[in-house]
């Protein structure tokens, strides 16, 4: 009733423009307005895709949506990004970025999200936006052009973002990089609250995600550092959690001591610390792509699924990275201690080469 309600309410009558070339109307824009009002990890896998928008539009105002769920990672589009809107919990924060965003006129809207959002709809049918770019999918009309979406099961979420710069540039330039620039208070406070490293390298591994299934269970973490007594000579081990999951950090420091890293409610500092790490263990996408904008080889743990809905992981670019994946219709935890091991050992070998 509610989605039935906002479709009447956002789509256009006019059906979309599929582009296919550069358009007039997408050249030299005064204001540019960005969506990205969804996780951490979906703004790390938009800085390709930023950078590439500023490197062609230097001279336009960009701004973004985010979402009290990834505010903290806006230090990592700083450089692209001239104003942030953060869109809080309930309706009055709805009307109120509302009347924020009407009043700076954008020339053009870009919903960043691969699939049909309310949140979108809303936000670019009530901006004066001549121009509404948008993925072709199932909230379509809501835009004024549309970019075809690349398959998903075949293209990762970066190339796919790219699509959307082909009315600015006739092409979608294939602009790849996540990397982005640490300050140098976070690098040295890293430094501070892990201290120096005490062996050649530092595993990082990083417990869990969003929720229950992005963790590999509590049972299967100490195993594998129980596994990892064959490499104490050479490599030193660090976990990171959230204060949230302090109870399954305690257990597993209960039997594996001394591995623990501190608590930071800063995201950005919680990167300068993984910064630090010479590889990293991850069941969570943020941190793989965090890697990636690092280029930290780790070892991924997966979920997939073979729907065409849901597409490909968003599996790392950092060099010399593995990725264990099993069926979503199973869990993290029957990932083998083995396979992860074999996986790590790899990695060092060929880091070593």
């Amino acid at each position: 009733m509610l989605k039935s309600l906002i479709r009447k309410l956002t789509e256009r009558k006019d059906n979309p423009m599929l582009v296919t070339r550069t358009l007039d109307d997408f050249q030299n824009p005064k204001k540019v307005l960005i969506l990205r009002q969804d996780r951490i990890g979906d703004v790390l896998v938009s800085i390709a895709f930023l950078k590439k928008l500023r490197a062609i539009l230097p001279d336009s105002q960009i701004d973004i949506v985010l979402s009290h769920r990834n505010k903290s990672a806006q230090f990592a589009i700083k450089e692209s990004i001239n104003q942030v809107y953060v869109l809080e919990k309930g309706m009055l924060a709805y009307l109120k970025i509302l009347s924020e965003i009407r009043k700076q006129q954008y020339d053009i809207v870009i919903d960043l999200l691969d699939n049909a959002s309310s949140t979108s709809s809303i936000l670019t049918r009530f901006t004066i936006a001549k121009a509404k770019l948008g993925f072709d999918k199932k909230n379509r009309k809501v835009y004024s052009h549309l970019v075809k979406l690349p398959n998903k099961i075949e293209n990762h979420i970066i190339e796919r973002l790219n699509s959307l710069l082909l009315p600015f540039a006739g092409s979608e330039l294939n602009e790849e990089s996540l990397s982005f620039e640490l300050s140098d208070e976070s690098r040295e406070k890293a430094t501070e609250l892990l201290g120096e490293k005490s062996k050649k390298m530092r595993l990082g591994i990083n417990l869990s995600g969003s929720d229950d299934s992005k963790n590999w269970g509590t049972g299967n973490y100490i195993g594998f550092l129980k596994a990892l007594d064959s490499l104490q000579d050479k490599l030193e081990v660090k976990v990171f959690t959230t204060k949230s999951n302090e109870k399954q950090l305690n257990e597993i420091t209960g039997i594996v001591p001394n591995i623990a890293a501190p608590f930071v409610r800063s995201f950005e500092q919680f990167t300068a610390m993984i910064s630090t790490c010479d590889i990293v263990l991850t069941p969570d996408t943020s941190v793989v792509h965090l890697c990636s904008a690092l280029d930290i080889p780790c070892v991924a743990l997966y979920t997939y699924s073979n729907k065409p809905n849901v597409g490909m992981p968003w599996e790392p670019r950092s060099k010399h990275s593995k990725v264990l994946k099993i069926s979503d219709k199973e869990t993290l935890g029957l990932i083998k201690i083995t396979d992860v091991l074999a996986a790590l050992k790899q990695i060092i070998e060929e880091i070593n080469d």
